[in-house]
Order: C-alpha cells, then structure tokens, then sequence
C-alpha cells in the first residue's frame, strides 16, 4: 500500500497511474533480485538462458513502435527517436529513495552515422555516444534521492538510440564516502581472467567482470586456483564473486596495468582495487607491495595484516586521457612480489540535482495557470487611452475609406496633427515627473519615514565592501587564524560550512570553506572567484580574498550582520522583530540594481541562476547585497548553443521555460526575483506542502487571489496599516510580470528597477507625490512595457482615509 502512496504524492495523475502499473509489475516479477531489464523494441518477456535474467519490453515507455529497427548481424532491437519528437527522450525507473543502484544503458547503432547523444542519470550528464559499428554500454552507480530515477537520452545530432537498459539495487559502500556523486564505469576487469564475463548469477548485483585485455606488463603470470575451502572474511559490500576471487596475476616484482582510453582533460576518478590472497601458506608480512598511480606512490599494502586474506584498497586521482596502475614489490621488505585479483576504475561526476516530484508537480502547474492566464490585467488612464485612440482611429479609417480624397486628407492630416499635439503633451509631463521624482529621491536620503512600532527601519545603501580592489590569497594557517580553528558557526549551505572570523584589521569576515560532501565543487569555486574577481557593486557581496591549499577551497566575504532577507521575512530573525514595508521596498530595490548590474556588465552579461531570497544578505545599515554566485553563468553569445545541460536553481523560484527547455537567459533571474517580490509582499516561503493544497506554491496562489481582486490576502498581516496601497500595488504588479511563462513577456531588469525606484518614492513621499499626479487628472500609473497586448484589468484606487486596496466602483458601460 505504500508503494501506491508514494506514487501519488509524486507526479501528476496520468503519470501516477503508469508509474504505479510499473512498480506493481516489476515487483511481482522480479521480486526476489529486485532487478529491471528493459530490451527496448522487445517482444514481450523473454528469458535469457545464459544468466536467467528476465527481460521486458519498453511499451509502457515508449509503445510506438515506429522507431524499431533491426540491428544487422545482431539478434536484439534498438529503438530510435525520430527528431520531429524533441530533443530529449527519458526513461522514468522506480527507485527507492536513499538506495544505491547501478544502472547500464547497451547502445547499438549498426552502421548508423553522424549521430552523437548525451546519457543523463537524472540531470547528470555522465557519456557521450557517438554513433559506431559495435556496442557500447554505459555504466554509473548512484544513490536515488526519490522514488524514481530518469534515465535520459539528449541530442546532440542525429537520432539518438538504445537497445538496453538495466537498473541494478546495489548494496555496496562505493557512494559512501561521496554521496553527491555519480560513479561513471570506466573499466571493471578481472585480473585473472582470459576467458568469458562473469555477471549474474555469479555476482548478485549484476556487475560484469571484464576479463583481462589491458595488461601492460608482458611478463606476469596467470594463475587459476580454487580458493580454499577454510574460512576467511570478505567485506560482503564491496568484494566481487568467488569466481572472480578464484583468479589473479602475479609477478616477482611488478604489476602494470596501462589505460590510455580514459577521457581528454583533467578529471577526477576513483580506483577500487581487489586483492585476494590465493596461496593459504603465505603468512603477514610475506606479500608487500607499494601501489602507484601514474608513477605517483599512493599506499604501502600487506593484504594480510589485517588477518583476512580480502582487502579492497579505495584510491581518489585525478588523470588526463591516461593511467598507469602499478604494483611493486617493497624492496627489502617482502619476500614475494605483488598479487591483483580484479579492479575497478570509476569516473566520480558531480551530482546536478534535479527539481524535486512535488515540486517539480508545482512547477507545472505554476506553468499551466500561467499559460490560461498570461494576459495580466494592468490599470491606468495610459492603456485606457491607447485603447481609445485605436478604436478611433480604426474608425476613422474605415469611414476615411467611405469618402474622397480630399476627405482622406483632412483626416489624415488632423490625425497627424492631433499626434503631435499629444506626444508634445506627453513629453511635458515625462520631463516635469522625471525632474519631480529626481528631487524627490535626493530628498530621500534626508528623510526618514516610520510607520510602525517595534519594527527595523531602513537606511541608504553605503557601499560597505572592502577597499581592497581584488580578492586577496590567503593561507589556511591565516584562515585557522580568524576563525579560530573554526569555532564559531554561523550557517551551512551546498557549498559546505560557514564560520565567522574576525581580520587582524579588526574586519570581521564570514569565512566559507567547501566540504568533502559539498553538492558544488571546484567549477563552481572557480566560478564565483572568477566573477567576483572582475565585478564590484554595493548590492553584490564582495569576495575579500580565498584559500586553495591542501584541498581545502575557502572563500571569505564581509561579515552581514542582519542575516539573509529569508530569515528576516519568515526565518528565527523574524519573530524578533518585524521588517517593515519601507525597508523591505528598500532591499527589494537594492537587490534589482545587483542584478541589473550583473545583466548590463560591460565585459558580458551574467546570469546569477540562483536568485531567492536566502541568496539576498542585509549588512548592518539593512542594504541588500545579492550572494552566491556559484551558479553564475555567462549569458550566451552568438553561436553558442544557448542550451545548458545543467539546469540550476532552487524549487519555488525555477524558471519552467529554462526547466522545460534549457534555453537560459536573463529572463530566468527575472522569474526568480519576481518569486522574491511576492515573499517580500507576503512573508510566505515560495513552497509550504503543510499548508493548504492551493497555497503550496506562492506564486500560484498569489496570482489567483489579484485575479480575484483579494489583493489584502496575500499581504504579510505584519505590515498591515504601515503601506500606501499605491507603492503596494506597483510591486505586486511588476511580481506578476516577472512570472509570465513565457520569458519574453517578462520585463527586464531595468523596467524593474524603475518600477520599485516609483514604489519607494510613493511609499516614502506619498502625500507629495499623488499630490503631484494628480495634478495632471487623476491618477497616472504606468505598467512595466512589455510586447503583446494588454488588456484592460481590475483597477485598484486608494482611499485617503484607509490605505489598504479597495476595488473601484463598477464602470457604467
């Protein structure tokens, strides 16, 4: 009954019910291995004699059968995808959550050409196959994060293919030591080995022990004993099958084993070497030998002094396209020289994380509601206007059309006339605001506008970074220094922890040093130092200097004394003191100019990709400077391929058109910060599953209350009576524009940053101000400019004598 709950807790219904039918099926008949094997284009559930494993077809993936074809000189099928389809093709596993699994993909092509595809577990990119005349398999180890795995297919060019597709539990500790990775198969070779495979049923989990064909030493010997009968222990999660065990290469003084197939480019691997002691007479001490990798000594080995014949030696390097594995004899130490049983050679590939179930649930409703509700309604004489003067002139026209020529041209040219008359009109009126509002916002900083008791207010931003114009290197025993050895903790992220610590300048710093389970790793190190290394705003935090020493990677920043905008909104700061309406239009405002300034940069435009409001820190003046930039991205440029394999972001503040189709630009920070907006409106966090189900996404809710003109139920009860509904609105308004589906309904960053900058002014000025608009004949609201039509929407007026939003009086028609 539970298998059934989690599935539907985790997709949408039609998925549900499928992805249920799989699970049930599988489980029933493969219960007792837990194993799925999948031969694409197959006919239905076949047996394969040699290892009595169970094989199923794809159809209740994929149960076209279009894009089936037969392999020449080969007995099995591959399916095809046809390139009208898309561009990425995944096959969804059921997985238990926190559960190794191996999983292997066998690509058969034929003589098929020219056709090149990525393989994905999840959103982790870990093989390229290039369209060739033999099979190629594809292997990783991960640990499942929820009740199932993708494994997908994605484009390069050509029509990608596969011909199996197997999902192994693994009972193993090979993701122990690094949970966040990926462990790409490189090689897995039975040292002793000349003969056929060995899989299942020898090895329980199905890993295929290749036999030996990469040896480079010409003078080992082969041996092929029986292990012995007696006792002896082996660590059950780790060690291959005794028919593995039964084999091994030895040598009086030296083991080489040379790969020259590894990948082109620094990368790091991990190397799991099993070592068996097959001659029972051998006593501890006897057998020592020194392991090498690229003739780098790594580790010194007795296999049996740790009184057991097996031991796995785990090893961490890193290689470029080449390796060579060396075993020696320690000289003037042992009697006999090296052994090897069987080894294993990994890829360890970051691990991207991939968009939750239930919120990638929300995501997709989010993007439906907004594609049945993309025109949103804006108010103000302006649009109005507009309206009237196409409907005019469409008149004009058709009647214009009726009459002569000369007729034609008095139309024409009063119309023209009349043009004139109005944009001459509207350029008074722009300039006379632009200079009202200049003096206003100069006045600002002179004044101070309170409005609640009990309540943080907010000042100017000041630029308070350092002088210090680059990041300056610092020394691990300089970084212990500061911090003390680390004693003060001040937050964890995915990068790893932070500490506080204090320069002997007396500037106290937070000091952010990456951990060995870090879910980001040196690209996104290189990429914040890299970038902060070239940019400087008051609204972004400066990088005052790093350490890259003895694998430790630290970054230091100033120290934010009022924590992140997430934890003054709804965090533990929030409920000792209430930000108030002033402060937060503040911080909303300086975290716009931080992004505009990275979208504009001079050199090229960046992409933050990260943008929520724990990545908003508030120094100790409450001015708003945006952090984190390890996802940062350059925005692309002509002839690149605009598409990034890695989706990055946070659930709640996602992009669905950069999730769905991972074309990233601008437009996926403006989505973001318009989630922002809406937490700064409503303290609510952008995803709560424990409140109602219509109130789990922020956005989705937000949008259908102003479509319900319920504008006051989304307003944090914290500041109501302390915001002109005016300002209020203006910020609400831009939210709404911020997450069209669509990005290129959204505004840009600067059309936010001019909205807010009227919103504070409002908020700070308000008497003045309306004052002055009124002036001109009521009010004079101008929406964000964005392409499309704009319909006539719900108008919102203020009351003088109340300032919370009130619908207008109904319009006689």
């Amino acid at each position: 009954m539970m298998e059934v709950v989690d599935c539907w807790n985790s997709r949408t219904v039609n998925r549900y019910i499928l992805f249920c039918i799989i699970i049930l099926f599988v489980q029933s008949t493969f219960a007792q291995q837990g194993f799925i094997s999948i031969q694409c284009c197959g006919d239905g559930n076949v047996t394969e004699p040699s290892t009595n494993i169970s094989w199923i077809s794809d159809e209740n993936w994929y149960p076209k059968r279009d894009g089936c074809q037969d392999i020449i000189d080969e007995p099995r099928k591959a399916r095809f995808f046809s390139l009208d389809q898309g561009r990425k093709w995944c096959y969804t596993l059921p997985t238990w959550r926190d559960q190794d699994y191996l999983v292997r993909g066998t690509f058969i092509s034929g003589n098929l050409q020219n056709t090149s595809f990525d393989v994905l577990i999840g959103a982790t990119p870990i093989a390229q196959v290039k369209s060739v005349n033999n099979e190629e398999t594809v292997e990783g180890i991960f640990k499942a994060i929820t009740n199932y795995t993708n494994l997908c297919l994605l484009k390069n060019k050509g029509e990608p293919y596969i011909s199996r597709l197997e999902l192994r539990p693994i009972n193993s500790n090979y993701l122990n030591k690094e949970p966040p990775h990926v462990l790409k198969l490189v090689h897995r070779v039975d040292a002793g080995n000349q003969g056929a495979d060995i899989r299942y049923p020898y090895d329980p989990h199905d890993r295929i022990w290749r036999p030996n064909v990469h040896n480079g030493s010409n003078f080992t010997t082969i041996l092929s004993l029986m292990a012995d009968n007696d006792n002896f222990t082996l660590d059950k999660k780790f060690a291959p099958p005794v028919e593995v065990l039964k084999t091994a290469v030895i040598h009086p003084e030296r083991l080489e084993f040379v790969h020259e197939d590894l990948d082109t480019g620094h990368y790091n691997y991990v190397l799991h070497l099993h070592l068996f002691e097959l001659n029972g007479s051998v006593q501890a001490g006897q057998r020592v030998f020194d392991i090498y990798i690229n003739n780098e000594m790594r580790q010194r080995i007795d296999i049996l002094a740790s009184n057991s014949r097996y031991q796995v030696v785990v090893l961490n390097f890193t290689a470029n396209r080449f390796l060579n594995l060396t075993l020696a004899k320690a000289s003037n130490v042992s009697q006999l020289g090296p052994i090897c049983t069987a080894y294993e050679i990994f890829q360890a590939l970051p691990w991207t994380k991939e968009t939750a179930p239930e919120e990638g649930d929300t995501i997709i409703n989010v993007k439906n509601e907004l594609l049945q509700h993309r025109k949103i309604h804006y108010s103000g004489k302006f649009v109005s206007s507009i309206k009237e003067s196409n409907h005019t002139t469409a008149n004009t026209t058709k009647n214009g059309n009726r009459s002569s020529k000369p007729t034609s041209a008095i139309v024409i040219a009063a119309a023209v006339g009349g043009s004139v008359v109005s944009i001459a009109a509207i350029i008074i009126i722009v300039v006379y605001l632009y200079k009202r509002r200049a003096r206003v916002l100069r006045s600002y900083s002179m004044k101070r506008h309170s409005m609640t008791r009990n309540a943080i207010f907010s000042m100017p931003c000041t630029d308070t970074s350092s002088s210090k114009s680059t990041p300056q290197y610092f020394t691990l025993a300089y970084i212990m220094s500061a911090t003390q050895n680390y004693m003060t903790l001040i937050g964890e992220g995915g990068f790893g922890s932070v500490y506080r610590g204090t320069l002997p300048d007396g500037e106290e710093v937070a000091v952010k040093v990456r951990s060995a389970t870090s879910t980001q790793g040196t690209r996104e190190f290189d990429a914040e130092l890299n970038l902060l290394s070239a940019i400087r705003h008051e609204n972004l935090v400066p990088l005052l200097g790093y350490c890259c020493e003895n694998d430790q990677q630290i970054l230091v920043y100033p120290f934010m004394s009022n924590g992140s905008l997430q934890d003054r909104l709804y965090g533990e700061a929030s409920k000792r003191k209430i930000l108030d309406w002033p402060t937060r239009l503040s911080i909303a405002l300086g975290a716009a100019r931080g992004l505009l300034y990275l979208h504009t940069f001079a050199e090229r435009c960046v992409i933050h990709r990260d943008v929520k409001s724990s990545n908003i820190l508030l120094d100790h003046s409450m001015c708003a400077k945006v952090a984190d930039f390890g996802f940062s991205k350059y925005a692309p440029q002509e002839g690149d391929s605009g598409t990034s394999l890695e989706v990055r972001g946070t659930a709640g503040y996602l992009d669905p058109e950069y999730y769905s189709t991972q074309h990233l630009s601008t437009k996926s920070d403006v989505f973001s910060f318009g989630v922002v907006l809406l937490e700064i409106v409503s303290g609510r966090e952008p995803l709560n599953v424990k409140r109602p189900r219509n109130e789990w996404s922020l956005a989705e809710w937000a949008k259908l209350q102003i479509r319900n003109s319920t504008v006051e139920e989304i307003v944090d009860p914290g500041i109501k009576g302390g915001y002109h509904a005016e300002a209020l609105w203006r910020v609400v308004e831009a939210a709404l524009a911020c997450i069209e589906p669509y990005s290129a309904y959204r505004p840009c960053m600067a059309d936010i940053v001019r909205e807010l900058e009227d919103a504070l002014i409002i908020e700070n000025n308000a008497s003045e101000y309306m004052k002055s608009i009124d002036s001109f004949g009521g009010s004079n609201r101008f929406s964000i400019e964005r392409s499309g039509v704009l319909s006539a929407a719900p108008k919102f007026q203020t009351d003088a004598s109340n300032t919370h939003l009130k619908p207008p009086p109904p319009q006689p028609r």
